[in-house]
C-alpha cells in the first residue's frame, strides 16, 4: 500500500497551506499578464493617449471627475484625437470641432455604428428591441432611422406645433399651481418632470398625464418614470465599470446573490422587460385608435400611416418609440439648468424677454450646459484614417461635445454665456460653422434634434413671457456653473444639484385667466 502523503518526509501542512494560498495569486497574475497582452494589442497604432493602469486602464484617473472635462484637458497633451483605455475597451476621443468635421462628416459612413455595452446590451436588452440610438448599423437600423426621420423632418415638426404649445401651457399651469404667487421658494422639478414626460408621451403616442397628482397616483406613469430613470442609469457609459472590466462580470452576480449593493439579481433584465411591456401597451392602444381614426396627431401615428414604413415589424415600431422616450431625461436636465440660470442671471432674463433673443438663448443653453457631454457613443463601421493612424472597425468612439462646444476656434470666449453669438450678423449670416454638438454629429446625429430645439424654444417662450424667475433669496444669487453645480460629476446626463427658485407671474391673475382659455387668447 502506498504510504499516506502526510507520512512522507517532505510533506508539511504548512507547505500545503502555502500552495493553497498561492494558487489564486498565481492564477490572478497569469490572468493579468494575459489580459495586458490583450489590452496592448487593442491599442490603436500611431495614435497617442495615456496607457493607464493594468486591468482598469484610465478609469481610476477619471473617477470623481467630469470625464468630458478631463478628456478636454488631456487633449491639450495628446492632441485633438487620442485614445484611452477604459479597462479592456479602447476608446477614441474626438475633442475639437475641426477633427469632428473631418471624421464625422469627411468619413461619415465609416462612423455610422454604435458600440455594444455589456450592461445595457447584454443585460438590459438581451438581444431584444433596441432603440435607434443604441442599435449597431445595419439594414434594419437604416430603415428605422429613415422612418423616424420622415416623421421628424422640418415640415412635420411644424405640424407638431399645437402639441408643443399645449404642453408648454400645461407646464405653466403646473408652475402656477406650486408658485403661490411667487411668495415662496418652490421645488420646480416635479413640474419639469411632468412636462418632459408628457412631451415624450404626447409627441410619440398621443397620450399624456393630465396633472401633477397623477404622476404619483397613476400606476402606469409611476412605472414609466421609474423605469426610464433606471434605463438612463444602466445606459451610463461612465459609471458602469462592468462594461470595461470583465472580472466584474463574474463578481457582480455573486454580490447580488449575497444581497450586497443596491441592485438585486436580474434587476437589469427586469428593467428591460418592464420597459418593453409599457411601450407595447401604449403601442397597441395607439394602433387601435389609428384603425378607428380617432387618434391624436403624433410621431408614431405618422409612422403607422406612412406607406414607406409599412414594412416595419412590431419590434421595429417599438424601436422608434424607445428612441423618442429616451429624450425625456436630457430635455429635463436642459430645462432645469435653464430655470436656474434665468433665476440667477436677471440680465439674461431681461434680454430674453424680448422674444427675438429666445431662439439664441435656446441654442446657447444647449451649447453652454450640453447635458450629454460625451454625446451618444459611436463605433466605427469600417476602418477610419486619422493622420497616419488606422482606427479599426468596431472601435468605440466618444465625441466630446463638451470640448467641441468650448472650442475657441468656433466659439470665442467659450466659457461666457452669450446668446448673442447666435444672433444674425450684420450681413444676415450666422456664426461660421456653428453646429449643435449637443445633438451629436454626422449620420448618427440625433434624428429628433429639430423637434428637441423647437420644443425647448416653445417652452422658454411661454416661461419667460409669463413668469419672472427669481433666486430663492436675494443673497443666494450666484453664477450657475455647468461643472461646479453638477449633482454628480460622473453621470452620463449632466443634472444640476439644485431645483429651487421663486416663480412670479408677470401679470398676476391674468395668467390664470389666459391659461384657462381654450385658445390661449
Amino acid at each position: 500500500m502506498a504510504p499516506h502523503i502526510a507520512n512522507l518526509p517532505f510533506f508539511s501542512p504548512f507547505i500545503a497551506i502555502q500552495y493553497v494560498l498561492a494558487a489564486p495569486l498565481v492564477l490572478l497574475a497569469a490572468y493579468i499578464l494575459q489580459n495586458e497582452v490583450v489590452r496592448y494589442r487593442q491599442r490603436v497604432k500611431n495614435l497617442s493617449g495615456p496607457r493607464g493602469w493594468p486591468l482598469v486602464g484610465s478609469l481610476f484617473q477619471l473617477r470623481g471627475t467630469v470625464h468630458a472635462e478631463t478628456y478636454r484637458q488631456w487633449a491639450q497633451r495628446y492632441g485633438p484625437v487620442f485614445q484611452v483605455q477604459l479597462g479592456n475597451t479602447t476608446v477614441v476621443l474626438i475633442n475639437t470641432a475641426k477633427s469632428a468635421r473631418e471624421l464625422f462628416i469627411g468619413q461619415a459612413h465609416a462612423m455610422n455604428s454604435r458600440p455594444q455595452f455589456y450592461v445595457f446590451h447584454k443585460k438590459v436588452t438581451q438581444k431584444a428591441v433596441l432603440s435607434i440610438g443604441t442599435s449597431p448599423w445595419d439594414d434594419s437600423c437604416k430603415y428605422r432611422r429613415k422612418a423616424a426621420a420622415t416623421a421628424l423632418n422640418r415640415n412635420r415638426v411644424e405640424s407638431y406645433g399645437p402639441i408643443l404649445n399645449l404642453e408648454a401651457r400645461e407646464f405653466l399651469k403646473s408652475l402656477l399651481e406650486i408658485a403661490e404667487g411667487g411668495e415662496r421658494t418652490v421645488d420646480f422639478l416635479p413640474a419639469v418632470k411632468r412636462f418632459t414626460l408628457n412631451l415624450s408621451l404626447t409627441l410619440n403616442y398621443g397620450t399624456r398625464v393630465s396633472s401633477l397628482k397623477l404622476m404619483t397616483d397613476d400606476r402606469l406613469m409611476q412605472e414609466i418614470m421609474y423605469v426610464e430613470d433606471e434605463i438612463s442609469n444602466l445606459r451610463d457609459t461612465s459609471k458602469n465599470y462592468a462594461n470595461y472590466i470583465p472580472l466584474l462580470r463574474y463578481w457582480q452576480p455573486v454580490q447580488q446573490t449575497l444581497g450586497w449593493g443596491k441592485q438585486k439579481k436580474g434587476h437589469a433584465a427586469d428593467i428591460g422587460k418592464r420597459r418593453l411591456e409599457y411601450n407595447r401597451v401604449l403601442q397597441r392602444r395607439l394602433e387601435d385608435e389609428v384603425r378607428r381614426d380617432v387618434d391624436n396627431a403624433c410621431i408614431q401615428g405618422s409612422v403607422l400611416r406612412d406607406p414607406e414604413a409599412s414594412g416595419l415589424t412590431q419590434d421595429e415600431l417599438i424601436s422608434v418609440s424607445l428612441s423618442m422616450m429616451a429624450g425625456a431625461h436630457s430635455n429635463q436636465a436642459t430645462l432645469t439648468w435653464a430655470i436656474l440660470l434665468l433665476a440667477h442671471r436677471q440680465d439674461i432674463q431681461a434680454k430674453a424677454y424680448r422674444v427675438v433673443h429666445i431662439d439664441a438663448l435656446t441654442k446657447e443653453l444647449s451649447r453652454y450646459f450640453v447635458v450629454l457631454k460625451l454625446a451618444l457613443p459611436k463605433a466605427t463601421y469600417t476602418d477610419v484614417i486619422w493622420e497616419g493612424a488606422t482606427i479599426p472597425a468596431n472601435t468605440t468612439v466618444f465625441l466630446n461635445a463638451w470640448a467641441c462646444n468650448r472650442d475657441p476656434e468656433l466659439f470665442p470666449d467659450a466659457d461666457t454665456f452669450a446668446p448673442e453669438r447666435w444672433l444674425p450678423t450684420e450681413d444676415g449670416g450666422t456664426t461660421p460653422h456653428a453646429h449643435q454638438y449637443a445633438f451629436g454629429m454626422g449620420g448618427r446625429g440625433c434624428v429628433a434634434q429639430h423637434l428637441a430645439h423647437r420644443a425647448l424654444y416653445t417652452v422658454f417662450l411661454h416661461l419667460i413671457t409669463k413668469f419672472h424667475i427669481l433666486p430663492p433669496d436675494a443673497t443666494s444669487a450666484h453664477v450657475i456653473d455647468p461643472l461646479k453645480d453638477l449633482r454628480d460629476p460622473e453621470t452620463f446626463v449632466a443634472e444640476p444639484r439644485d431645483f429651487t427658485a421663486k416663480l412670479v407671474p408677470r401679470e398676476g391673475e391674468k395668467l390664470s385667466m389666459w391659461l384657462s382659455s381654450p385658445d390661449g387668447n
